[in-house]
């Protein structure tokens, strides 16, 4: 049985593929580079963003490059957390511009200012990727890297987080909740 993304398979009713894709890869190497960079992301952001805000990255990373398997058909396969770690970092910098719990005014000055830098990074190798002209470029794995699912996953981390600080934001608001 096929768990990666195949357009033919999810076309004839494998439905489940958009879901599986992300956790299957195309070889060790590949997953192991996926491992690595989710554990240098949940590492690097470990009590300067909450870490309910970086699983509501990483799931809206996730859901973000379901969306765009399902939309874009022209994506023919797909495999790999790519994507999604592009959510969890996308999300992740968006929490520490939004206000990351830190104890002085200081030290969330400083986080902002590294939320809005992580951010341009991000946007400036999105950008790069996409004016590469080739949406299934080979990567540095030596696979076929599919770009728009960079590009869905870190607008699906920035828009879980949004969703949860304005989802705080208006609990706070409530009578009686301070």
């Amino acid at each position: 049985m096929v768990w990666q993304f195949d357009r033919v398979a999810y076309d004839s009713g494998a439905w489940w593929l958009v879901l599986t894709a992300q956790w299957v890869h195309f070889g060790w190497l590949h997953a192991g580079a996926n491992v690595l960079a989710a554990v240098v992301l949940l590492l690097a952001f470990r009590g300067l963003v909450q870490g309910c805000v970086q699983w509501a990255a990483l799931l809206g990373g996730y859901v973000g490059v379901a969306v765009v398997l399902v939309l874009d058909t022209s994506c023919a396969y797909y495999a790999g957390a790519s994507g999604a770690l592009h959510g969890l970092l996308a999300g992740s910098a968006l929490g520490l511009l939004l206000g990351a719990p830190q104890h002085s005014a200081t030290s969330r000055a400083r986080s902002r200012r590294v939320g809005v830098l992580l951010l341009i990074v991000l946007a400036v190798k999105l950008a790069l990727q996409r004016w590469s002209g080739d949406p299934l470029a080979p990567g540095w794995l030596g696979i076929a890297t599919y770009y728009p699912a960079h590009e869905a996953g870190a607008v699906g981390g920035l828009l879980s987080v949004l969703l949860v600080h304005t989802f705080w934001r208006w609990r706070l608001a409530q009578p009686g909740r301070r």
